[in-house]
């Protein structure tokens, strides 16, 4: 489905001369990629234009845009105005889903009610995304939107204008959630938990963290790579090919609905890419099938929008089938296919595959699925077979809960050195720095809690201290912590200000399950020097 090399030698030319800061996969860098996405495709389209003008052909005369579409914004600067919180479940793919799973919530029904209401209010464009649902959901949407703008401007001479101005912006918008939706730090988040909202450091953590990792992914055309995300797109070129791909043919889709409905000549790149994706129909007969309401899984799985297909999903194995396709170098190109959950459907051997990312054969099209399987005899078709072989994509897709943020603690303590007042509870908050800090420190924090003793008197002592673990576990599960700071209590014999220091052990992060939360365990003993020394064991659990 390849249409020409021209928009590739800019994406390298760009690459090369831009400087770092240039991307950073926020506000800026959605821009700068949906500007040359437009640029590249009205290229391939044969559509001029200037630094400040679009001059589309059109049936009669020419429709003439200029390029500030929408209150005096440029269309990358649309796509960037409505790019939205980079951790909102709007934003994120729905971890472990397929991308027919993602699309099974939109109906022809959401599909249809929407069109009815926005092209009656066009301007009210935000109201299009559903925020509790995933990216794929509403980049699909918005794009489904903007391809019947660019019909309607091949049907109403008189507006032809402002449905075209329309398409863009919508188009625009769409974008903006495509490219999140090839962003590493947007694949593997648990935005969608109940909770999330109350986890929201720990996503951002974890948002980071994917960014700069990297995730293995597969797209429905069978390419697998490894994506990136924020700050590092210019960094890795296939991570940017990748999602710049799939703009521009979102944007081929809908100039050729814009071309077909104001019946002009098509260019030859546009043409050969509308025969390349079904040679049986041709552009008119392809884009009603567009245009005609289905729910969105299938317009995946059965009309196979193609910008759809090269939307990708984190993969832990696939089959990887030699095609006849050869490169510039003469090596056959590979087509991978997901291996499946389901016996017979992937490798016997599942030693360090993730089996959660082994995707079930109903979250999938049939045509994903090679024509081998399921076989008796993969273990010897992956050993002798030269055109298969079985690759797994391994790495942790389960980044524990950070102790970095707000914390909160409760304990219960065993005061040894007062007869009376032999037992307490604790409760507090602090603030933790980082899981690690220069790989010799762990869990660094400040802590203020106030302990009450129970006993023939009532005594309330507050704590401030500042505390870290060693980086040297015991029995691979605990480190050691040391705390110091000071104390207040407020009744004999634990009156007055004193010191306080305490030894221990704290445990490694116990994610929450229930919720992107952690639990850390924190045995220690204390001693806080009053008049009176107070000296007790502790046993805290935090919330982090």
């Amino acid at each position: 489905m390849k249409c020409s090399i021209k928009y590739k030698l800019l994406v390298v030319l760009l690459i090369i001369y831009c400087p770092v800061e240039t991307f950073s996969w926020e506000k800026y860098e959605h821009r700068i990629l949906a500007d040359l996405a437009l640029d590249s495709t009205l290229s391939l389209c044969g559509i001029n234009f200037t630094d400040s003008l679009i001059i589309f052909p059109g049936e009669g005369e020419d429709i003439i845009l200029s390029r500030l579409f929408w209150e005096s914004k440029s269309y990358g600067r649309v796509s960037a105005f409505f790019s939205g919180e980079d951790i909102s479940q709007s934003r994120c793919q729905i971890k472990g889903y397929t991308i027919q799973q993602q699309l099974e919530p939109l109906s022809a029904e959401i599909i249809d009610n929407v069109w009815e209401r926005i092209k009656n209010s066009p301007e009210d464009i935000q109201s299009v995304e559903v925020p509790n649902q995933n990216v794929v959901f509403n980049y699909f949407l918005y794009h489904l939107i903007a391809l019947r703008f660019a019909e309607l401007s091949g049907k109403d001479n008189q507006d032809a204008k402002e449905f075209l101005r329309y398409a863009l912006i919508y188009e625009a918008v769409a974008q903006s959630y495509l490219s999140d939706a090839f962003s590493a730090g947007h694949l593997l988040l648990p935005v969608f938990d109940f909770l999330a909202p109350l986890n929201s450091n720990n996503i951002r953590i974890t948002h980071d963290f994917y960014c700069s990792e990297g995730v293995y992914v597969i797209n429905a055309e069978g390419d697998c790579w490894r994506a990136f995300g924020d700050k590092l797109l210019q960094w890795y070129a296939p991570s940017f090919n990748h999602v710049f791909e799939a703009s521009v043919k979102s944007l081929l889709e809908l100039f050729l609905v814009y071309f077909t409905f104001n019946k002009i000549e098509l260019a030859q790149p546009l043409s050969k890419w509308a025969e390349s994706i079904d040679s049986e129909l041709n552009p008119r007969e392809l884009v009603e099938l567009w245009l005609n309401t289905y729910s969105g899984e299938e317009y995946f799985s059965e009309i196979k929008m193609p910008a759809l297909l090269y939307i990708p999903i984190p993969v832990a194995a696939t089959w990887s089938v030699r095609t006849e396709r050869v490169d510039s170098y003469g090596i056959h190109k590979r087509k991978h296919y997901p291996q499946l959950s389901e016996d017979k459907f992937h490798d016997p051997d599942l030693n360090g595959i993730d089996t959660e990312f082994l995707y079930s054969k109903k979250s999938i099209p049939e045509w994903m699925i090679p024509e081998f399987l399921p076989n008796d005899t993969l273990q010897s078709l992956i050993r002798y077979h030269p055109d298969v072989a079985s690759v797994r994509f391994i790495q942790n897709r389960y980044l524990p809960p950070s102790y970095q943020g707000f914390l909160l603690s409760a304990g219960i303590a065993v005061v040894l050195s007062d007869a009376r007042n032999n037992f307490g509870v604790s409760f507090g908050t602090g603030w933790g720095f980082a899981d690690e800090f220069l790989f010799v420190i762990v869990k660094p924090s400040i802590n203020i809690s106030a302990t009450h003793l129970f006993g023939d008197s009532s005594v309330w002592i507050l704590i401030a201290d500042l505390g870290f673990g060693i980086n040297s576990p015991v029995f691979n599960m605990f480190y050691p912590r040391f705390d110091f700071g000071y104390a207040r209590g407020f009744q004999s014999p634990y009156n007055g200000g004193a010191g306080k220091i305490s030894l221990g052990l704290d445990s490694k992060t116990l994610p929450l399950g229930f919720t992107y939360a952690g639990l850390t365990f924190q045995l220690k003993y204390q001693f806080i020097f009053f008049e009176k020394t107070f000296s007790s064991p502790v046993l805290e659990i935090i919330l982090h």
